[in-house]
């Protein structure tokens, strides 16, 4: 059968999305009432209600080829924590550590008791925000600011899940630490805030997990991740998004890598209705390494548009940056690979390659 007549877009987004109202839409104190149920300090509060400030002001994150049109977050429930049904044996056994967040709420986050022992943090933000405030305050919203653009602004104001790992110095996990998000509840905003902190000398790797329940149903989903590598440290974060072909995607990675530390990244790329991934890596301490790994097939009308930079900040570092697309269909893919040497990263080693495959006749 030939392929259906092209949607009336342009760079991903459909015109004319039917657009939903809700109660509680945006406000000063919308932001306010949500920083009070979770007892946010006030140092927390604050940095919410500057992104909040930002949110209005700030453009969307476009590229060249990517400009965003037809997305209304009126469309969107912005702040409903929804009751779920799912069942944690459903994702994860008792002995694994896991975090599992479905739509905007946190279903749980379990760390076994001998991993605890070690003295590592794994626990959703808002009780690490509580437990350990003078450490999350340490590190979130350092590596990546709420004002970057409109989606960095949405989670740095209302998101209310996400993670917060701490691994100490000299600390080696054989086993990986799952991270799991499920999007179920159609028309509710997915938001996440993730905050990676790796001491000297460590091991660890991370696994991501992105899903969407049901095969149709409009979802937004927009992520924040920051990761800091230690001196000598070796991280491995691998991530495959399988959302459905109505789901829009933002994520925002940034890693700071120290001294003769090693980091991977190995991200798969299947679902959603639009994808906006960019992910920086920032070789801070001389010696260290990072490797960027990304991998995407498209189809039917989707519309892929990732970002991988790289910048050289010290001397001796190495980095290598792969993409490479698979295509079919109408879908479209953007591969953006960035290299940025500073002047004090002399004799720095830098790689990119792209590469995409077309599936279709003719």
């Amino acid at each position: 059968m030939p392929n259906p007549p092209p949607p009336p877009w342009r760079g991903g987004y459909c015109e004319g999305q039917q657009k939903r109202a809700y109660m509680n839409r945006l406000s000063v104190e919308t932001v306010k009432e949500q920083a009070a149920q979770r007892r946010d300090p006030a140092w927390l509060t604050q940095k919410r209600l500057e992104a909040f400030e930002s949110l209005h002001r700030l453009s969307w994150p476009e590229s060249r080829y990517t400009k965003i049109r037809g997305l209304d977050l009126d469309a969107f429930d912005l702040v409903q924590q929804n009751a779920t049904g799912a069942r944690v044996g459903e994702f994860a056994t008792e002995r694994e550590a896991v975090h599992i967040q479905v739509d905007a709420q946190v279903l749980t986050t379990q760390i076994p008791e001998p991993l605890r022992a070690k003295g590592i943090i794994f626990c959703d933000l808002t009780t690490a925000v509580r437990e350990y405030p003078d450490l999350v305050k340490q590190y979130l919203f350092q590596a990546v600011s709420p004002h970057e653009d409109k989606m960095t602004a949405l989670v740095g104001a209302l998101a209310s899940s996400g993670i917060f790992i701490y691994i100490p110095k000299e600390t080696a996990l054989a086993e990986p630490l799952r991270l799991v998000y499920l999007l179920d509840e159609p028309s509710v905003a997915a938001l996440a805030h993730q905050v990676i902190v790796v001491e000297s000398g460590s091991r660890v790797t991370v696994l991501e997990e992105a899903y969407a329940k049901h095969p149709t149903g409009t979802h937004l989903h927009a992520t924040i991740s920051e990761l800091y590598v230690g001196d000598g440290a070796q991280v491995q974060f691998g991530a495959l998004q399988n959302w459905n072909e109505e789901t829009y995607s933002f994520v925002r990675r940034r890693a700071r890598v120290g001294r003769d530390a090693r980091l991977q990244w190995t991200v798969g790329w299947l679902g959603g209705k639009l994808t906006r991934s960019v992910v920086e890596s920032q070789l801070i301490g001389p010696g260290a390494q990072m490797e960027d790994i990304q991998v995407l097939f498209g189809r039917h009308t989707q519309h892929f548009d990732l970002t991988s930079s790289l910048r050289n900040m010290a001397p001796h570092v190495k980095g290598e940056i792969h993409m490479k697309g698979v295509m079919k269909d109408q879908s479209r893919s953007v591969m953006y690979g960035f290299i940025k040497v500073d002047p004090p990263a002399q004799q720095s080693n830098s790689y990119q390659l792209a590469q995409g495959l077309l599936l279709n006749d003719g």
